[in-house]
């Protein structure tokens, strides 16, 4: 069983105070452990909304910063963006795409480290497609090429859930009036497209430094809460997590990276947490505006060299 969490706010995000132990923690063709990634500075999170958001960013930034100061992680995802290029027909603006900014990002930060989590967005909520499978593959290839030719390693986080519950609690399922699917309205079986991008990307045909299951804990804990609160949920959208699953998602990386025991229990305080998030929220939109915003609506950054300098005197 997982301990019940305390939760913290801090700058808008909510933080939970808990320790969660993984029931699974899978990973495919995995050749690195935390000795092996611990020195590589600085570790770069790409991704979408999820990683955007930055909960399990923070939280592995509370518990890693104390054991190695010099390590610094940098959250670098972006909402609705994809890897594969594709965008919904009804979509406000054309999908960002990581390979749009791709190429600055890993000239500009020299990562150690690059951990990337894709796959929610570029099924683009429609039903299950050879095609659009294909142009997700593709994406993540020329992804894997482009990180493992700095000489940084590759570390490929499955896609997460696509919870269908909260979607027809609102009646949302597509399609629409135009016969169309969207992220206002998919298809009621979309977590069919992430169990087969994730079934994928473990076979680590990318051959990533390592791969890590975070979609089967996601599951296997949901249907745990269920047993005991038939309404649980992770999202209140299908899509954006809430603490919960961002802490489960912390932990599993932990683990599967043979981080030492006494580092995964020594939980870190409320003010540790404020601070983490203080500190990769200013560096996010400080790096994000300076390697190029491919979306509309990001918030404005400042220079990085301010911000560097900022987030050391963050205690």
């Amino acid at each position: 069983m997982i301990a019940q969490p305390h939760f913290v706010c801090a700058g808008g995000i909510v933080l939970a105070l808990v320790c969660y132990r993984p029931v699974s923690a899978q990973t495919a063709a995995s050749s690195v452990n935390w000795e092996d990634l611990a020195p590589r500075s600085p570790w770069v999170f790409l991704g979408d909304s999820n990683t955007y958001a930055g909960g399990y960013v923070a939280h592995l930034e509370a518990r890693l910063r104390a054991a190695v100061p010099q390590l610094k992680l940098l959250n670098l995802g972006v909402s609705s963006e994809t890897a594969s290029g594709l965008s919904e027909v009804d979509h406000p603006f054309k999908r960002p795409c990581v390979h749009e900014r791709l190429d600055k990002v890993l000239m500009m930060t020299r990562p150690g480290v690059v951990f990337a989590c894709y796959g929610m967005n570029d099924g683009i909520y429609d039903p299950p497609s050879a095609e659009r499978l294909e142009a997700y593959k593709l994406g993540m290839k020329k992804l894997a090429e482009k990180v493992k030719a700095t000489g940084a390693l590759l570390v490929v986080l499955t896609p997460p859930i696509f919870e269908p519950e909260p979607v027809a609690a609102k009646n949302k399922f597509g399609p629409t009036d135009a016969g169309r699917y969207a992220y206002f309205a998919p298809y009621q079986r979309y977590d069919d497209v992430l169990e087969q991008q994730a079934a994928w990307c473990l076979t680590n045909k990318l051959k990533a430094a390592a791969v890590i299951d975070i979609r089967t804990l996601l599951k296997e804990e949901k249907q745990r809460q269920l047993t005991s609160n038939p309404a649980f949920s992770y999202s209140k959208d299908g899509v954006h997590f809430g603490d919960e699953a961002h802490a489960l998602i912390a932990q599993q990386i932990l683990t599967a990276l043979q981080v030492p025991a006494e580092l995964q229990d020594q939980q870190p305080t409320a003010e540790q947490l404020t601070s983490a998030v203080e500190r990769c929220k200013l560096l996010r939109d400080a790096y994000l505006s300076a390697t190029g915003k491919n979306r509309p609506g990001l918030a404005a950054g400042i220079p990085v060299w301010q911000a560097e300098k900022i987030a050391k005197a963050i205690k």
